[in-house]
């Protein structure tokens, strides 16, 4: 009964939906698939029509892989559509949802959901993201310039990137995304002066007109980072004394966090609003058109906008927000920058993703033996020295994707390293191995994996300040280290872009126990195993290939060239896995 169990198997990718993006009343093919010889009686989807539960026979259609495939046609008859699966056996009853099987009628929160007319952009698809800090990527000219504080400069700029869309190009990527740009007075700008124009030292708006263009044309997508929340103290709408600002008791502005260079926006003035995204030519909306064309927004401490105690205005801002964005460009994608549960925001109507700190780089940083990004800011936490077993990867992750639709998850912004967070390969007890394990993650799960810069050439840093995770990009300083580095990200990007199973796949989780976990990817025939392994000794591990329909390994080396040392049998893989090591295996269909 277990093996029968462990077969079943449905998802909202093309491999078992025939349309993961519907148009309303569109007539849409959902399959199941499970073990041909399961003892079922019968087969149903259960879909909620109009508030209602309608059970829906299924028909076997086929069986491949010693896996049957059964199907349902479902009319797309409301904007949402959620379903799961029903299955009787002569004497019990299965519910499947996103969640997993039980025996008892599951709540709703983690059904399958369709979106009709869901404005996915359509570079999703393989779609490898790489997040540029603009002052420490390249300066082209040498120059250099001071600014009357404590920060240091370094004279990155926009014509820098565009010398380098030749190494973006070759590394793989096709989606740039800028730490921000407009006027400020730091190195991390996000004490914005002006939204309506570039800060002149990366070049001005010319420059950003000439960098658009430039990657378009090289089919790179380009992102831009803005914080809605809060400008800098020096904004002329604080000189002009504009009533665009929360005041405390005192009359002072408001700083975020408590920082008062930063003072927080009050979106209760209509004004305001107008001018960040309602007008025409409002912020967000000038710099979607011509001549820019940039491809979404992402928004700094998305989490805390329009919130200030007995003020809450999230849900309304949010809303407004990102309707006016799509009514400029439907498909523009819409990051916002929340490190926790925000399932609220994506389910369709609001945001494409979060920079994916808690469904991922959480995850995987505390896997890898790091401290929990949220949970380290409290010393209570810190006092703890918990090393996250494979079963807590499983939960954690389930915990987040099994509430999203499909196409949320497919669009989900994978990194674990980005201008705010140590970079993992800095820290003294990450050795090359454990990196390249967390960097194998990012192609095991649903989602978009994001490069931090200077992240694939093993770029130097320190773990204890920000400005450790910002060095200057080490061009003129290319050795072998940085060149093993290099190699696994362009595996990576290259499986990511070229294979179906990572760039429009299903995922399954073959193996979770103690340190080890096995994770399975696939598009109909196009079939992977990725294997990491956190322990510090060496493991045996056996992994359930038949359940993906899968028999063997095409050959004993894997995609980075390392000789893997297995037997399969029956459908399982035993396989030796070295202290610390991972693998990704091509494996070939019964």
């Amino acid at each position: 009964m277990d093996k029968f169990l462990d077969s079943i198997y449905s998802d909202g990718t093309r491999g078992f939906v025939s349309d993961p993006l519907p148009r309303l009343h569109e007539k849409v093919r959902i399959r199941l698939r499970m073990l041909e010889s399961a003892p079922v009686v019968d087969v149903m989807i259960r879909q909620m029509v109009n508030g209602a539960e309608r059970y829906i026979p299924m028909d076997k259609v086929f069986t491949k892989g010693g896996l049957s495939y059964y199907e349902a046609v479902i009319t797309v008859n409301e904007p949402r559509v959620s379903y799961i699966f029903a299955i009787t056996t002569k004497d019990n009853f299965y519910f499947y949802n996103q969640q997993g099987i039980t025996t008892y009628v599951p709540d709703y929160r983690h059904d399958f959901v369709l979106l009709a007319d869901y404005p996915q952009p359509d570079w999703i698809k393989g779609a490898v993201f790489y997040q540029i800090f603009p002052e420490r990527f390249c300066n082209p000219d040498a120059k250099d310039y001071t600014w009357t504080g404590k920060e240091e400069f370094f004279g990155g700029d926009l014509k820098g990137i565009i010398s380098k869309i030749p190494y973006l190009k070759d590394l793989g990527v096709t989606a740039v995304y800028l730490n921000p740009i407009f006027s400020a007075n730091t190195n991390h700008k996000y004490d914005c002066i002006d939204y309506f124009h570039v800060d002149e030292h990366f070049g001005g708006d010319e420059a950003l007109a000439d960098l658009s263009k430039a990657l378009h044309e090289n089919d790179i997508k380009l992102v831009l980072d803005i914080s809605i929340n809060h400008t800098g103290l020096g904004h002329h709408w604080v000189k002009e004394g504009k009533p665009y600002y929360f005041k405390e008791e005192d009359g002072t502005l408001m700083g975020w966090a408590g920082y008062s260079e930063l003072p927080v926006l009050d979106y209760r003035n209509e004004e305001l609003r107008n001018i960040i995204y309602k007008d025409d030519d409002s912020v967000l909306k000038k710099w979607l058109k011509p001549p820019y064309n940039i491809d979404g927004w992402r928004f700094d401490v998305a989490d805390v906008l329009a919130r200030n105690d007995d003020v809450q205005l999230s849900d309304e801002v949010w809303r407004e927000v990102c309707d006016e964005i799509r009514k400029v460009k439907k498909d523009a994608i819409i990051i916002g920058e929340h490190w926790a549960d925000c399932n609220e925001y994506l389910q369709g109507d609001l945001w494409n993703t979060p920079m994916n700190y808690f469904g991922f780089g959480r995850i995987v940083r505390q896997f890898a033996g790091l401290p929990d990004l949220f949970l380290m800011r409290t010393e209570a936490f810190n006092k703890v020295k918990y090393k996250m077993t494979s079963q807590d990867v499983v939960s954690r992750t389930d915990s987040h994707y099994s509430s999203l639709p499909q196409v949320i998850a497919d669009s989900q912004m994978n990194l674990f390293d980005s201008h705010d967070v140590a970079r993992v390969h800095n820290y003294d007890e990450i050795s090359f191995d454990r990196w390249k394990s967390v960097v194998v993650s990012q192609l095991l799960w649903e989602g978009i994996p994001c490069i931090y810069y200077g992240d694939e050439l093993g770029i130097d840093g320190y773990t204890h300040h920000d400005s450790g995770f910002r060095f200057p990009m080490p061009w003129d300083d290319f050795n072998e280290n940085r060149k093993k580095h290099l190699e696994v990200y362009k595996t990576v990007t290259r499986l990511r872009r070229f294979e179906s199973a990572f760039s429009e796949g299903g995922r399954k989780v073959l193996y979770a126990d103690g340190y080890t976990i096995a994770i399975a990817r696939f598009m109909e025939d196009n079939m992977y195993i990725g294997i990491i392994s956190m322990e510090d000794e060496d493991r045996t591990i056996e992994v359930p290939l038949w359940t993906i329909g899968a028999s063997d390994i095409e050959k004993p080396v894997d995609e980075f060239g390392s000789m893997v040392s297995c037997d399969c049998k029956d459908g399982v893989l035993k396989i030796e896995v070295p202290a610390g090591a991972s693998y990704i295996v091509k494996v070939k269909g019964i």
